[in-house]
């Protein structure tokens, strides 16, 4: 079984290395401008936003050739094809996360950035955010269809970033204040605490997803 999810997931990373080229390309611009702006705060939630819709991409080429029907016809069942995506989303946000450390590390060496790096409990809080989008969004994936599921993800990634302002501004409004929050709290504990309800969502995500497919007709 092990042999048969990890070629399912090198399949899908085979089939994003199509895309090395552009996400390179797009990436290299953003670095620059970021460093013109002084502030790597935007690509790193750009890098999250474009990432969070590779495992659509993925699940719309398996559609348009109808692989998930070829495989069921080997020793795969509905369940290593579900798993497979939501690893490969954990692997997509883990990598994201990377580089927001790694670009965190070269802010120490610019001068006149450090005032305005993205820290590590916003980068925690960015992928939190996302990988909570990516579980509400994918069991619609798997129940209308990848290019369908793409609206719910543009959808619900408004609605938790609206969620999000939303609250911060009436916190602001009744004098509750984030620094008083991270005195009882460090940032090992909130990054922790998010990663741990992204987790839970991810987890309740997936057998919705498998409840979904159950009886679903490829």
């Amino acid at each position: 079984m092990e042999e048969i999810m990890k070629g399912l997931i090198l399949k899908d990373l085979y089939l994003l290395k199509g895309l090395g080229k552009q996400l390179g390309l797009v990436l290299g611009f953003l670095v620059l401008w970021s460093l013109m702006i002084n502030s790597f705060s935007f690509i790193i939630i750009y890098c999250v936003v474009m990432c969070g819709s590779l495992v659509m991409s993925t699940m719309s080429y398996d559609e348009s050739v109808s692989f998930p029907r070829f495989a069921l016809t080997m020793p795969i069942n509905t369940r290593m094809l579900i798993l497979a995506k939501y690893i490969l989303v954990l692997i997509i946000m883990l990598g994201v996360a990377g580089i927001g450390g790694l670009l965190n590390l070269l802010l120490c060496f610019l001068a006149d950035i450090d005032s305005q790096a993205f820290e590590r409990v916003e980068i925690a809080a960015t992928v939190a955010v996302f990988m909570a989008v990516n579980a509400c969004s994918l069991p619609a994936m798997f129940k209308l269809g990848a290019e369908k599921a793409r609206y719910i993800y543009i959808f619900c990634m408004l609605l938790f970033g609206g969620v999000i302002v939303g609250g911060m501004y009436l916190c602001e409004k009744m004098g509750i204040s984030f620094q008083e929050a991270e005195l009882f709290l460090s940032g090992a504990g909130i990054s922790m605490m998010l990663f741990a309800i992204s987790a839970v969502l991810m987890i309740i995500s997936y057998f919705v997803s498998v409840r979904i497919v159950k009886n679903k007709e490829w």
